[in-house]
């Protein structure tokens, strides 16, 4: 009884517009009230919640995706994948999924690599003819190419909460996040053909025009060479890498001149707002999950689980219907910091492969952010498109889109070597 209402004053406060940590932090509260506990304890586990080393990789990796995306690296970026797709039918869009698959390697985050991408490709799609509910079901999908390349905001917060390798996530999300970008490009080359959308050109590229375009973006390429180089080398940790990639983007806006102190400025308090946003929510759910803890619902759950599921797949396909029904409604950070303590016991439980397990929790949260009604990255194409427009504009196209990322989801779900091969080949196993 406790449980369910939990659930209702949580969905109650959701639904009415409040933001996601402060209610989590309410019903903790209550929670907590209710069951005659000293209530220093919100104190205690708040402070818990975020005192952990690991956590500093969060602020970082923001400030580095703010840094290179403010600071020139996107354009050097898209001219790069452009030099692929100019020839093709839909190029300028294709060179959309591209540079945002790119970007994703040094931003981390979905929202900031939709933004950065879109403010400059998207003026370019309108000049081609392209609709505004094409673009928009692109550049906002596209963004949760974030949430699976490395370095991914998301894996760190994963692999704290469940107490698994971040390096591990990360180089486990290269081969989805490539397989996702070639089915995207091949989405938007298919619809671009059929419905007209884009310029081509026939013009050849020059050597001396590849080779400057190469050169321009050679050294924004090896920014995810040195954090994924750095941390299985043994040189640094996910947070020390996370210096690493704020130092070397911090240089290359320096050197390409892009970055002036008022740009600095802002760069610095977006990050600081970012952070604390993401901080206070994970805080607030250390709240939460004590106060499921010492009511036993991770056990009920579990017990629930080991009683009716019959193998690891049955597993894998309900707690995926479940992330998906969750993430429709919140906030990624707050599902991964509440369910993974919940979740992860139960995947070790039937022998999966946490790794595995990870990546189709990370990639439920791909589909579920581009899932009305609260589809963040859908929310963040829109607006990137046109700020008057509302995210029933993307249809039909977006439906196209969640096909294509559902499809991803069962791939991973029965195909664990997708997400394993790379960990386990890196890892000498």
């Amino acid at each position: 009884m406790l449980a369910i209402s939990m659930l209702i004053l949580f969905f109650v406060l959701l639904f009415l517009g409040m933001p996601i940590a402060f209610v989590i932090g309410i019903v903790g509260l209550t929670m907590l009230i209710i069951a005659d506990v000293p209530l220093e304890i919100i104190i205690q586990r708040s402070f818990a919640g975020v005192n952990n080393f690991s956590y500093l990789a969060l602020p970082l990796f923001v400030l580095a995706g703010n840094i290179m995306g403010k600071g020139g690296l996107t354009r050097r970026l898209m001219a790069f994948a452009n030099v692929f797709t100019r020839k093709l039918t839909g190029g300028t869009g294709i060179t959309t999924v591209l540079t945002t698959a790119l970007f994703s390697s040094v931003s981390g985050s979905t929202v900031a690599t939709t933004y950065a991408v879109g403010s400059v490709l998207v003026p370019r799609l309108k000049e081609e003819k392209y609709s505004n509910s094409f673009i928009a079901s692109i550049i906002g999908p596209a963004g949760v190419l974030g949430l699976i390349i490395p370095p991914s905001i998301t894996m760190v917060i994963l692999g704290i909460t469940a107490n698994i390798s971040i390096g591990d996530l990360f180089i486990a999300g290269i081969l989805p996040g490539l397989i996702l970008t070639v089915a995207l490009s091949t989405y938007v080359w298919y619809m671009s053909k059929r419905a007209g959308f884009g310029n081509r050109t026939e013009d050849k590229i020059t050597s001396k025009e590849f080779w400057k375009v190469t050169r321009q973006a050679f050294f924004p390429l090896l920014t995810p060479i040195f954090i994924l180089g750095s941390i299985f080398s043994g040189y640094a940790t996910a947070t020390e890498a996370a210096v690493v990639a704020v130092v070397y983007g911090f240089i290359l806006t320096l050197i390409y001149k892009e970055l002036s102190f008022n740009k600095l400025k802002t760069i610095l308090a977006d990050s600081a707002v970012t952070s604390a946003v993401i901080l206070m929510i994970i805080s607030m759910a250390n709240v939460f999950t004590y106060v499921l803890t010492i009511n036993h619902i991770p056990e009920a759950v579990s017990g629930f689980f080991l009683d009716f599921a019959e193998s690891p797949l049955i597993i894998l396909v309900v707690v995926s219907v479940i992330l998906l029904f969750l993430g429709m409604l919140t906030e990624v950070t707050s599902l991964i910091v509440l369910l993974t303590p919940i979740f992860m016991p139960i995947a070790v439980e039937f022998g999966l492969d946490p790794i595995h397990f990870g990546m189709v929790m990370i990639i439920n949260f791909a589909l579920a952010n581009v899932t009305p009604p609260v589809g963040l990255s859908l929310i963040a194409g829109a607006s990137v498109t046109d700020r008057k427009m509302g995210i029933e504009d993307t249809l039909p196209y977006i439906l196209h889109v969640l096909f294509i990322i559902a499809v991803m989801v069962l791939l991973i779900i029965f195909v664990p070597s997708i997400s394993t091969f790379l960990p386990n080949l890196l890892g000498g196993e």
